[in-house]
C-alpha cells in the first residue's frame, strides 16, 4: 500500500525508515521537519487517498521518539541508537515472570527459558549503542535469580550450608543470613548472597548474559 510513498521519499532524497504504516523521516532542522511533515501528509492524503493520524504524527528531535523498540540519543554531535524505555519495561515484565519465586520449576528449566529470551532479545537490539543498559539489565536479572535460588533452598540450615559450600565464610560475630528474616528481595542484595552467587556462579549455571549476547551479536 505504501510502496508509492517509499518511491516518493527516495525521489525527494530523504533519509527514512518505514515498517508497515510507521515511518520516520530524518532531516537536519525543525523548520525542515515541519515542512516535510506538511508535504508528506499532503502527498499521502491527496495522492494515495489515505488518512494520516495527526495525533501520532509530529515533527520533533529524534531523541524524543522511538520506533519498533529503538530510541535515539545525541552524543558528540552524532545520533546514536538506544533501547527505548518502553522496551525495557516490557523486558522486565517477561523476566519477572520467568524468575518469579513462586514459579515452582527447577533452576535448569528457568535458566533455559531465560536464555532463550535473553539471546533473542539481545539479537533484536544488537544495533543498540547502549552497553551500559545491558550491564544494568544483567545486574538486575542476577539479583532476580538470587532471589529465586534463595527461595528454592527453603530451610535456614540449607541456605547457610549452601552459602558456605559456595565459599562464603561467616565471621565470628556474624549470624547466619538465613535467620535474619529478611524478605526475599532484600536478602538477594545481601553481601553473602552476592559473594556466593556472583557472576561466575551464574556463568556456571549456564546463564547467557544480555551483555555477553549483545557483544557477540553487535555488528562490527
Amino acid at each position: 500500500m505504501l510502496d508509492d510513498l517509499d518511491r516518493e521519499l527516495f525521489k525527494r532524497g530523504h533519509r527514512f525508515v518505514r515498517y508497515a504504516d510507521d515511518v520516520m523521516i530524518f532531516v537536519r532542522s525543525e523548520r525542515a521537519a515541519q515542512r516535510t511533515l506538511a508535504s508528506v501528509t499532503d502527498f499521502i492524503e491527496k495522492s494515495l487517498k489515505l488518512r494520516v493520524n495527526r495525533e501520532k504524527s509530529k515533527a520533533c528531535p529524534v531523541w524524543w521518539t522511538s520506533l519498533l523498540g529503538f530510541g535515539y540519543y545525541l552524543t558528540k554531535g552524532k545520533v546514536k541508537i538506544r533501547v527505548d524505555r518502553k522496551a525495557l519495561k516490557r523486558l522486565k515484565v517477561t523476566v519477572r515472570r520467568i524468575t518469579s519465586r513462586t514459579w515452582g520449576v527447577s533452576m535448569a528449566h528457568r535458566m533455559d527459558k531465560l536464555n532463550r529470551f535473553s539471546v533473542g532479545w539481545a539479537a533484536y537490539f544488537s544495533l543498540s549503542d547502549s552497553p551500559r543498559v545491558f550491564e544494568e539489565i544483567d545486574h538486575w536479572v542476577r539479583r532476580r535469580l538470587r532471589q529465586a535460588q534463595w527461595v528454592q533452598w527453603k530451610t535456614s540450615q540449607r541456605k547457610n550450608s549452601m552459602l558456605q559450600k559456595l565459599g562464603y565464610e561467616f565471621g565470628e560475630q556474624e549470624q547466619g543470613v538465613a535467620v535474619q528474616r529478611k524478605r526475599y528481595w532484600r536478602a538477594s542484595h545481601l553481601k553473602p548472597l552476592e559473594m556466593a552467587m556472583n557472576n561466575a556462579y551464574w556463568d556456571g549455571q549456564g546463564y547467557k548474559s544480555f551483555k555477553g549476547s549483545w557483544s557477540r551479536l553487535k555488528p562490527a
